[in-house]
Parts: C-alpha cells; structure tokens; sequence
C-alpha cells in the first residue's frame, strides 16, 4: 500500500511537471494574468504537497549542493530587494515569479530520478514544438501574418521555443545509432526538426538565430569536431543565398524596424543605471525607472517618445534591478551549471545519453545566449523550458554518478501545528497569488465598459479593482482619469475631490511615475477654476505648480509638465522663469508646436521680437514637414496649433 501510495505521489509531482510543459505556451505564450495563476497554484500545491509527505516519512530529502545553494541565494536576494522596491506591488509580482522558477528547479532536482522520466518529459517537449510549428506554419502561410508567433504573442519568443526544441531533438538525431529507437520514434524526432526549422525561419527573429547558432555550434563541435567548421561554412552560405523570410528581415532590418538599432542606446544607459545603483533599484523595477531613460528617435514627431520599459538584455536588467549582487550571483549559478556539464561531458559519452546531454546543453546555452538580445527572461514558457533542459541536465549527472552529490536528511515530524501551518501558508499564498489575477480582470472589465461608453459603470469596476488588489498604482490612475471624464460631463465638482484622492495614492504607491504627478497638477488647475475663495485658488495653483515642478523631475522629456508650468508662471508675471522651462522643453521635443507658440509671444511680450522670428518659422517648418503625418492623439497634441490666430496675436502684440 505504501508503495502504491509513493508510486502515484511521484505520478503527481510528473503530471505536474508535464502540465507546465504543455500549458505554459498556450495562452500569449503564458504572459497573461490565468497562465501566470495557473502555473504559480500547480507550483505551490506541488511543494505542499512535499512537504505533507515529508512529514507524514517524519523527513526532508533536500539536496547539498553548490547549484542548489546558488538557486536558494539568488531567490532570497531577489526577496531582499523589496525593502527598497519603490513600487511594492510591481516588485512582489516579480519576486513571485523568481520563487516560483526556483520551486521548479526544486520539485525537478527532488522528483525526476530516472532518465526514462526525463525521456517522458522531453517528448511533452517535442510535442508541444511540433504543435507550435504547426501553429505558426499556418498563421504565416494561410493568415497572411508577416511573422510567425505560435500561440506567443512576441514572434522572437516563439522562434526561442522553437529554437530550443530543435536543438534537443537534433541532439537526439546526431548521435542517433542504428536500431537504438524505434521506426514512430525516429519519425517524431525527424518530424519535429522538420517543423521547429520552418516554424522558426518563419519567425524571421535575429536574436533567435544568434542562439540557434550558438546552441548547434555545441551539438556540431562535439558530434563533428573541427569538421563542423566547413558544414557551418556551407549551412551559412544556403541560408544567404536562398531566399527566405529570416534572410530578407535581417538584410531589410532597418527599413522594417525604425528602433531595430536603439538597442545600443538601451544598453548603455542600462549600463549606467548600474554604475549608479551597485544595489540595484529592486525587482522588477527597470520599466518604472526608465523614465529618465528615454531616447531620441530622430525624423520622429515625438522624438523622445520611446523609453525602454525592457532592457532588451536579461544579464543588464538584472543587473539594474538586483544590483551587482544580484547579477554575480546568477552568473555564479550559470557557471556552477556549466561546471557540472562539462564534468557530465566527460563522465558519460556514449550512445543515447549523449545526445540526450549534448542537446539539452545546446538548449540551454541557446535560451542563456537569447537573453542577451532579448526579454526572454520575462516569457514564463521560455524560463520553464530553460529550468526544465538545465534541471534535467543536472538530474543526469547525479542519476549517473550519484557519488558526486550529497543529501540530507532533515527530521520533519508530523505535528498537528507544523500541518496547520502548512495549510495556512498554503491558503495565504494562493490568496496572495489570487489577489493579483482578480484586480486585474475587474480592471479589464472596467476598460470594457470605458471602451463601451459608460464612465459611470467603469469607475465602478475600478474601485472595485482597488479594494481587491489595492498596491496597483494603474487601477487608482484609471479610477481617477474616469472620474475625470465624469467631472468634464456633468461639471460636478465631487468627481474632481475623487480624482484627486485617487490619482494621490497612485503617485504615493508610485513614485517614479511623473504621469502621475502631471494628473495631479492639471487636477489641482481644475479645482482652482472653480467658484471658490481667491485664498483656496491660490493654494489649488500652488500645489498645481508643485506637481508640475515632480514632473518634470521624475519625467524631464515630456514637454507638458513645462507647457502647463510655464502658463502658471506666466500668470503670476514670471516671464523670464516661463520662457526658461519651455525652452529645456523645446531642446527635448522641438516639434511641441504649442510649446513654441507660448514661446513666441513670450518672447514679444519679454521683448525679444528676434526670438519670435525664429519660433515661427520653425512652428511653419514643423507644420509642412509633420502636419498630416499625425497618427495618434499624442502627436495631435504636438502638431496642436491654429498658426493664422498665433500670427494675428502676435500682430496684435507687436504693434503695441
């Protein structure tokens, strides 16, 4: 009974590794709100259910090793980080994801004891490859869509999958002797090549390829040797000559992709966000602190309309979020992995095992190369593929040479507390993990209603996405730019006190957000508008201005906060501190039309008609050059001005 009993908790623990393989792509590639749930509740229900049968042996099996260790140090510093994360919320989401790969390194290391159970999973793996060939095939050849994306919602990330995928099965192909598989096993395998291939050119993704090189470069040096240069030599030389969709992207990059060369720019000011925070600015954080981080696009309206929420680079924006800490210790644990292999490499070179070795250590090597042009860390299907090949690479080792690792024995009894605690913590973390997926789908269901035309039913939805997850700075902005809306509407000035109480504790939870804090300052000049006390005018206008002015500092490329201010100085006569601000703004964005028509009748009313001249040619300039070629609000806003009733003003004002 006992037997049977430890036989179908192993079964559990497989399945739910097999469920990952197999869930984890399928909806937007595993980014969405119930992927994430889903995954983070097998992973918890998984360890409870270790520790419930640790207990019930009145022991913990845990592995002593250098790589565990590692994991374990990482995952603590990343929890660490929180303390000085400015924006809680977006920090612990973060810092869940981290615990959570690092469960299923665990639940790997502690249950995956056999290689006929790594076989299992592998061909889970090579299905799920076949099926996102086919997925993407079809979207490609039969939807007419310029790039083959699987069920991803980033073709470069499917093109990683596939990469991957194609890697383990080649490994398995190159070292593949006559008769060791059977005739429907080779067919998978060749099946799978024959897929993974064209579902990967068809992704047309130059990162990928990078790792694809990289990973087959492994598989060919050692299956080949110096011999694999020429065969390389001649792969190259086919895939430039005969056309196909990757060759034409790669040869076309700049013309399809206007940022296809910013990434230098992103690097390097990642670079430097590191030098100035060695601690790091905690997890998760690298989007909410990239706001003095723009770059210009040039020939654009809206020259510094990009920031990089991303650092396109994992290692850099690991580096930024955890610091050189956090950084060293995760190549620490990449080095240990490859240690370990290479001591793989040299123990078991045989037959099957070998290419079973030689393609999960292709696979992996090509998801770490990846990560170093690409966001690939932030895929969820892509870090369980890598956990997955890297885990069962280490699992190899320890099934093969079991002399080389170490176990401990830790007593764990059952206790009717200990088994009460577990259950709590359980609860406690599903709820936590719960909390974050319900805000977010009544927060969609408030959009939905926006976008139906029903501010009043939306603003419910988002207080109601408030009280769920109250951390999330975007349902309080959403909340108070609704109840913006519903003052303009009905010009009540309740909605204006609500707004502000929300849009006060988004920028609390928040405080890298200069969005925020320029929703405040044009609040506050709405409330000053209204049919009160010259006292409480003053005072509304002056935490407007006060706004303004934390705009500007946490966001200096956006042109309004300066616009907005310089009005208000304006107002009170400071001409010289106006012309000042739009100046700085008009150095940043030079096509902020109604930035330079304040400038040009400050400069007549400031007595510098010269200045004038120059502001309304460029204005006329900007007109001709960018005047139709708006396409979003954004831009209207920039090409927002009435040329003919600037130059009567001004007429007007010279001739005074």
């Amino acid at each position: 009974m006992a037997w049977n009993m430890a036989r179908w908790e192993m079964a559990g623990f497989c399945h739910a590794i097999g469920f990952l393989i197999l869930f984890s792509p399928l909806i937007d590639g595993g980014t969405t709100q119930l992927p994430v749930l889903v995954v983070r509740l097998t992973l918890l229900a998984s360890i409870a259910l270790w520790l419930m049968e640790g207990m019930k042996r009145g022991a913990l099996r845990l592995p002593w090793d250098y790589l565990v260790l590692v994991v374990f140090l990482f995952s603590s510093f990343a929890a660490l980080s929180l303390a000085w994360a400015p924006y809680k919320n977006a920090a612990v989401q973060m810092v869940l994801s981290i615990l959570s790969y690092a469960l299923l390194f665990f639940i790997i290391v502690q249950r995956i004891n056999t290689k006929t159970q790594i076989v299992m999973h592998l061909r889970l793996v090579l299905g799920m490859g076949i099926f996102q060939g086919i997925v993407g095939i079809f979207q490609y050849v039969w939807l007419g869509e310029g790039r083959a994306r699987g069920t991803f919602f980033n073709p470069n990330f499917f093109a990683a999958y596939e990469a991957a995928v194609l890697i383990v099965a080649l490994g398995l192909v190159l070292f593949l002797r006559q008769k060791e598989r059977s005739l429907p096993e080779r067919v998978f395998i060749v099946g799978t090549i024959a897929i993974t291939s064209i579902g990967f050119v068809m992704a047309q993704s130059r990162g990928a390829l990078l790792a694809l090189i990289g990973g087959i470069s492994i598989l060919g040096f050692s299956r080949f040797g110096k011999r694999f240069v020429a065969i390389a030599i001649v792969c190259l030389a086919v895939g430039i000559l005969v056309p196909n969709p990757l060759s034409h992207r790669i040869v076309n990059a700049g013309a399809q992709d206007p940022y296809a060369y910013t990434r230098l720019d992103i690097w390097k000011s990642s670079l430097n966000r590191l030098v100035d925070t060695p601690l790091g600015i905690g997890a998760g954080m690298y989007k909410q602190g990239s706001f003095h981080d723009r770059f210009p696009i040039e020939g654009s309206i809206i020259r510094y309309w990009k920031r990089p929420e991303s650092a396109h680079n994992e290692y850099l924006q690991m580096g930024v979020e955890l610091g050189i800490p956090g950084l060293v210790i995760f190549l620490i644990g990449v080095g240990t992995w490859m240690w370990n292999t290479r001591q793989l490499w040299i123990e078991q070179q045989e037959g099957g095992d070998w290419g079973l070795v030689s393609g999960l250590t292709g696979a992996t090597c090509a998801l770490l190369l990846h990560a170093l042009v690409d966001s690939t860390f932030h895929e969820p299907a892509l870090v369980i593929l890598l956990v997955l090949c890297a885990g069962f690479i280490y699992n190899i080792r320890y099934i093969t040479t079991p002399e080389a690792f170490t176990w401990r024995q830790v007593s764990f009894r059952y206790h009717p507390g200990r088994s009460a605690g577990i259950v709590l913590g359980s609860l406690v973390l599903t709820a936590v993990c719960m909390q974050s997926a319900a805000g977010w789908y009544v927060y969609e269901q408030g959009n939905l209603e926006a976008r139906m035309g029903r501010p009043k039913q939306a603003i419910e939805w988002y207080l109601r996405a408030t009280l769920i997850d109250p951390g999330t700075s975007g349902y309080h902005d959403a909340a108070a730019r609704t109840a913006t809306q519903l003052f303009h509407e009905s010009g009540s000035a309740e909605w204006l006190v609500q707004a502000v109480s929300e849009e006060s504790i988004a920028l609390r939870l928040n405080r890298l957000d200069g969005r925020f804090a320029y929703r405040l300052g044009t609040l506050y000049q709405l409330m000053a508008n209204q049919p009160i006390s010259t006292q409480q005018r003053d005072e509304f206008l002056e935490q407007a201005a006060r706004y303004y002015q934390e705009s500007i500092r946490l966001d200096p490329f956006s042109p309004f906060s300066y616009f907005e201010l310089a009005q208000l100085h304006r107002t009170n006569g400071r001409l010289e501190d106006a012309i000042s601000l739009l100046n700085i703004a008009k150095t940043y964005e030079p096509h902020f039309l109604p930035g330079r028509a304040l400038l040009a009748e400050l400069s007549v009313q400031a007595g510098l008609p010269g200045d004038y001249d120059t502001e309304l040619a460029s204005i006329k300039a900007a007109l001709s050059l960018y005047g139709m070629g708006a396409r979003n609000e954004t831009e209207r806003q920039f090409m927002s001005v009435d040329l003919t009733s600037l130059e009567k003003t001004l007429a007007v004002e010279l001739t005074q």
